[in-house]
């Protein structure tokens, strides 16, 4: 009797992991054995960013694609980013994006000039006929020019102006701190135009990862007509991690 009194003793009870806040909890599998880099990093200057796509699927997420970013400097005002996206559909079917976005240094990251490739392959990798899409767009100082597929077009725009995948860039060199939230027309994707979007530092949190290690975060929320609410999640060095937007989230791997 002892002995097993001791035995139980000293058994070893795992440190209880503190729950994930929503929405990042859709993560939270993954996060288990997440294990962030230690490594500094300069969102100002040359980096190569690679994140998996997840899509919700009965209340957990299911990896559905991943998301490449290389980013380098033009100019003190200027930088360049290589977007390459393929996300994975029903029956192994995958749409293929490829972008190159000019773009400012400033607080949003504002596009200059873009273009886009996209299509739809087969579960052998073949090309789906009529599902290619061929963009180039260029801001002017009120309106955007647009051309898909030899088809031209022209929108008239105010304020400033953010691409939703540039906002991946911007988020990680906002401050850490309140301030004025940034108003501002939102490009979704590359060619939606959505008004009235906001987005601003709210938070900082704590998380656990792989091997209980804590992980802070801080959080920036976006919101806009015509949009789900989404939110980024960067680290102290100002890599962004995580973003959850609705059914879909990045992960950084």
């Amino acid at each position: 009797m002892t002995n097993q009194q001791k035995t139980a003793k000293e058994k070893v009870v795992p440190a209880k992991r503190k729950p994930i806040p929503y929405p990042l909890n859709i993560l939270e599998h993954y996060l288990k054995s997440y294990v962030p880099s230690k490594e500094s990093f300069d969102p100002n200057g040359k980096w190569k960013s690679k994140y998996k796509m997840f899509t919700m699927a009965s209340g957990r997420a299911a990896h559905a694609g991943t998301l490449i970013f290389e980013r380098k400097n033009l100019s003190k005002k200027e930088a360049f980013i290589e977007l390459k996206i393929d996300k994975a559909g029903v029956d192994n079917y995958w749409q293929k994006v490829k972008a190159k976005l000019k773009f400012n240094t400033d607080i949003l990251s504002s596009p200059v000039k873009w273009q886009y490739e996209s299509k739809m392959t087969n579960p052998k990798g073949e090309l789906l006929k009529n599902t290619e899409i061929n963009q180039y767009a260029i801001k002017h100082s009120k309106e955007i020019d647009f051309v898909c597929n030899g088809k031209r077009k022209k929108i008239k725009t105010s304020g400033d102006i953010a691409l939703s995948w540039l906002l991946f860039d911007a988020v990680q060199r906002m401050p850490k701190e309140k301030t004025e939230e940034e108003k501002f027309t939102l490009i979704d994707h590359f060619d939606q135009i959505k008004p009235n979007n906001t987005i601003s530092f709210r938070n900082e949190i704590e998380i656990n990862v792989s091997g209980n290690e804590k992980l802070k975060l801080y959080v920036y929320k976006q919101f806009g007509e015509g949009i789900l609410p989404i939110i980024y999640y960067v680290d102290k060095f100002g890599r962004l991690l995580f973003v959850i937007s609705g059914v879909e989230a990045y992960a950084k791997i």
